[in-house]
């Protein structure tokens, strides 16, 4: 690929990178969940925050004007392709789901069924609220500055879905972190930044236990966090 062709071709997965992060943003949850609207919310949360961790670790969140520059130049061009398409069967799952509950949703309004999406400011303890705000910022800190399409709220009601999305989302991310294996000292600094970021003593466990299946890196550096902490 010649270098204007590249160029082009990271600016475009720099837009595939921002949207795809950004379908995280517009996703509620349904009374459903009950006492695990918590637990439920901090794994989407953790998973935009690992997809983010990625883009910042390959380049994809800064000035793109130079697009020569970014880290994921280095990589063969067919590496950039492959995350293209990652990053859009991201935003298709996400958009296939949100298209099934707005069909459940249909069907539950014609038979009175509950459809009250529940709130992070009245249904998440302290805890849980500054780890979801914390995280969210700094997902939203790493998106580059490529239009975001607009868009609205949606919530997924049934839990299979949300287990069905949550599954499928994290193989993704899986691909492309395995896909550019040069990014993995960076990621695991960002993992460390992001738990000092953290902070509180009160949230890390919380995060750590959420983390342990689902991110593996963050985990470590909350593991390492938290004895830090215990030593003073």
């Amino acid at each position: 690929m010649e270098p204007a062709g590249l160029a082009v071709g990271i600016v475009a997965l720099a837009g595939l990178f921002n949207n795809a992060v950004d379908c995280f943003e517009y996703v509620q949850l349904g009374s459903a969940f009950g006492t695990d609207f918590q637990v439920s919310l901090l794994k989407l949360d953790i998973l935009r925050l690992r997809l983010s961790r990625w883009g910042k670790s390959v380049g994809l969140d800064g000035d793109l004007s130079n697009a020569h520059a970014i880290r994921l130049a280095t990589g063969p061009p067919d590496d950039i392709e492959k995350a293209g398409n990652v990053l859009g069967q991201i935003m298709d799952l996400f958009a296939k789901m949100e298209s099934k509950s707005k069909k459940y949703q249909s069907r539950m309004g014609e038979t009175d069924g509950d459809l009250t999406v529940l709130d992070v400011a009245t249904n998440l303890e302290a805890s849980g609220q500054s780890l979801h705000e914390k995280m969210r910022a700094m997902s939203i800190k790493r998106q580059n500055s490529t239009p975001l399409r607009p868009k609205v709220q949606w919530a997924l009601y049934e839990r299979k879905r949300f287990k069905e999305l949550l599954e499928h989302v994290t193989d993704l991310v899986n691909g492309l972190v395995e896909c550019f294996p040069a990014s993995r000292e960076e990621q695991r600094r960002l993992c460390r930044a992001e738990a000092s970021a953290i902070g509180s003593k009160d949230c890390l466990p919380t995060l750590k236990e959420v983390t342990a299946q689902q991110d593996k890196d963050l985990n470590e550096a909350l593991v390492d966090a938290l004895l830090s902490k215990v030593s003073f």
